[in-house]
């Protein structure tokens, strides 16, 4: 049954493929045609021009500002208009969608001054609709969401294409204590500021004592761990699927009351005090929700509290995978719907609290991108030009999307049984 649910998925991506490339070369056939609706549609929805030697259609406006739709002045900003490279950028474009946007940016087809500022119009403006028919719609969801792509037997796949990358790129962008995660900014004056406050909050809403046992599923490189085991006490347990975070967690916590695990989650069987997961359920995909959940409840002892700290989309628009992030930067992830969280956590916990500061991960990302622009010549010759328009396009079109609020940042709370007299939240 394995081998044929492998194959009957290839077969599907051919298929899917095969149209996508029949569809491709029409488009190629009438290029004015194509390059004229797209020029049309950016310009008179986000305000945002074509420019360059891959344009044939000239535009009056590129130096000029003009009003948006609504006749807002704001958008006369020319930061992020595109300059074209390649003359099959459009068609590329009108085929692909947000994986051809992403793909032609690295084979350098295309510049723009501000990709942040682009990326925040084309969710703002919902612009990415006009790609998102209910063609292309069926496409992404056979390819993508149909089959279970974050199984046992897949579950490794992130962690060799991404977190193994080197500890030295993401040493290169993160904060002191390697957080890969949103920082909380308020009151927070740099980003090793936003990411101590985020785990000061996790620790606070846990409602941590000395000695407790606290699991970390998803631990990264054990910057929390560590944190939590100094500063509150606790005894913690991280596990992770990366070889390299567990490396470099392993002596960032030496002599610390920390045990990491090389694991699957579902693989946990023992009771803890109390169970946090940051920026990992965005791996564990819908198919697998329920067995998530499920192990966690079966983990946490009966009074324990349970925070999930998770990426989010409440735009019922916006698919789960993001063809373009799947293939280059986290294979197989999947962006939670709020109600995947309820529906499939239903019966098993009470939701005491449920806190949203979707809008710090742009600063956060931001953040991220300043540092690796900055540190980018230390590890330039391990990884090259493309993979920096490739890691510069993942941190500022991230940013924008955050920005637009069409991506939200989730602090959710649960009990088994809700908290016996309340629960008091802390922000």
């Amino acid at each position: 049954m394995g081998e044929f649910y492998i194959f009957l998925q290839k077969v599907t991506s051919f298929i899917v493929a095969f149209i996508k490339w029949v569809e491709l070369s029409i488009l190629q056939a009438i290029p004015s045609h194509v390059e004229k609706w797209l020029a049309d549609s950016y310009r008179n929805r986000m305000g945002v021009e074509f420019f360059g030697k891959g344009v044939s259609i000239k535009s009056q406006n590129h130096s000029e500002n003009q009003n948006d739709k609504n006749g807002n002045n704001a958008k006369s900003d020319k930061s992020c208009d595109l300059e074209i490279h390649n003359p099959q950028f459009f068609s590329r474009i009108a085929n692909q969608g947000s994986l051809g946007i992403g793909e032609a940016y690295i084979d350098e087809w295309w510049d723009c001054d501000n990709i942040s500022e682009l990326s925040y119009r084309i969710f703002k403006s919902r612009i990415f609709l006009e790609y998102l028919n209910p063609i292309n719609r069926f496409f992404n969801y056979v390819q993508l969401s149909f089959f279970n792509l974050q199984s046992k037997t897949r579950s490794w796949e992130v962690a060799e294409k991404h977190y193994n990358i080197g500890n030295d790129l993401f040493e290169c962008f993160l904060d002191p204590s390697m957080n890969y995660s949103c920082g909380l900014w308020a009151n927070a004056r740099n980003l090793e500021e936003a990411q101590i406050n985020k785990m000061e909050l996790i620790a606070q809403k846990l409602k941590l004592s000395p000695g407790m046992k606290v699991l970390d599923i998803g631990c990264g490189w054990g910057g929390l761990c560590k944190y939590l085991t100094e500063k509150h006490g606790v005894e913690c347990v991280g596990i992770t699927i990366s070889e390299e975070g567990m490396k470099y967690g392993e002596a960032s916590c030496a002599g610390l009351k920390v045990d990491f695990r090389l694991m699957d989650y579902r693989d946990l069987n023992e009771t803890f005090d109390r169970i946090l997961s940051v920026g990992m359920v965005e791996h564990v995909g819908r198919h697998n929700y329920r067995t998530f959940f499920e192990v966690v409840h079966r983990c946490l002892k009966e009074d324990g509290i349970f925070l999930l700290h998770t990426i989010g989309n409440n735009d019922p628009d916006l698919p789960g995978i993001e063809p373009f992030f799947h293939k280059y930067i986290f294979p197989n992830g999947y962006i939670p719907y709020y109600q995947d969280i309820t529906n499939f956590s239903e019966g098993l916990y009470v939701i005491e609290d449920w806190h949203n500061f979707g809008h710090d991960y742009s600063k956060t990302l931001l953040a991220w991108n300043e540092n690796f622009k900055k540190n980018w010549p230390k590890i330039e010759h391990r990884y090259g030009k493309r993979f920096y328009r490739l890691w510069t396009y993942y941190l500022q079109s991230a940013a924008g999307v955050f920005r637009s609020r069409k991506f939200q940042l989730w602090q959710i709370v649960m009990s088994k049984n809700g908290i016996e007299g309340g629960y008091r939240s802390v922000r």
